[in-house]
C-alpha cells in the first residue's frame, strides 16, 4: 500500500532542460521550511527572541536579507518576514519562535507545504528572468544580501541575488509552480 502522506515536490514532475554554455541552470530546492513571522521590530523582546533562535536579528531596512548559520530571513514589510529553513526543521524552528515569543505580539506560521524555491544560476540568469520580471537585476543595483517581492510571468515571487554564484533564488507559490516551470522552460528556449 502506498504511503499516502508521501511529500512530493510541487515541480516533481518538471524536468529542466540542461544547460548549454552560458544558459541559465534552473534547479528546484524542494522541501526547505518556510516559516512567516510577524512582530514589532522595536520590541526588543521581539527581537531578542528571534536573535536567540535563529542566531541574527530580523533586518530591517526594507528589501534586504540576512542568514545566520542555516537560516535566511527576508524582510517582507515593516512587521513582516520569511524565514527559510533547512529540510526538516521547520516545525522544531516554529516551536522554538513561539515558545520563545509567549506573551509577546507576533505570529508565527509555518507556510512551508505552501511555497518552493527555484535557483537560477549561469551567465544569463538575469537575461532570463528580464523576460518577464520587472525588476533591475544588474548586480549593480541588485545586490547580494538585498531582496524584493515582485513578478515573474504574472506571478508573485520573493528573489534574492545568490551571494556565491551568479544567479538568483526565487520563492514561488506552489500553485503557481507548474505555471512558472513551463514559463521557464519556454523562455529557456527563447533566449537561445
Amino acid at each position: 500500500m502506498p504511503d499516502l502522506f508521501q511529500q512530493e515536490s510541487p515541480l516533481v514532475q518538471m524536468k529542466f532542460v540542461e544547460p548549454e554554455g552560458a544558459e541559465p541552470r534552473i534547479e528546484e530546492v524542494p522541501f526547505l521550511g518556510f516559516i512567516n513571522l510577524r512582530g514589532k521590530s522595536t520590541h526588543m523582546a521581539f527581537v531578542a527572541a528571534v536573535l536567540k533562535v535563529l542566531g541574527c536579528e530580523p533586518p530591517t531596512e526594507a528589501n534586504t536579507m540576512r542568514e545566520s548559520g542555516d537560516y535566511r530571513i527576508y524582510w517582507l514589510g515593516p512587521d513582516e518576514w520569511l524565514v527559510i529553513t533547512p529540510t526538516g526543521q521547520a516545525g522544531r524552528v516554529q516551536s522554538q519562535l513561539q515558545a520563545e515569543l509567549d506573551g509577546v505580539f507576533s505570529s508565527v506560521v509555518d507556510n512551508s507545504s505552501g511555497l518552493t524555491l527555484l535557483n537560477i544560476t549561469g551567465e544569463n540568469a538575469a537575461k532570463l528572468l528580464a523576460r518577464d520580471c520587472p525588476l533591475d537585476l544588474h548586480p549593480r543595483v541588485f545586490k547580494p544580501g538585498q531582496c524584493a517581492q515582485t513578478r515573474l510571468a504574472k506571478a508573485g515571487m520573493t528573489i534574492a541575488p545568490l551571494r556565491d554564484e551568479n544567479g538568483f533564488e526565487i520563492i514561488i507559490r506552489r500553485s503557481f509552480a507548474d505555471y512558472i516551470g513551463l514559463w521557464l522552460q519556454d523562455a529557456l528556449v527563447e533566449l537561445k
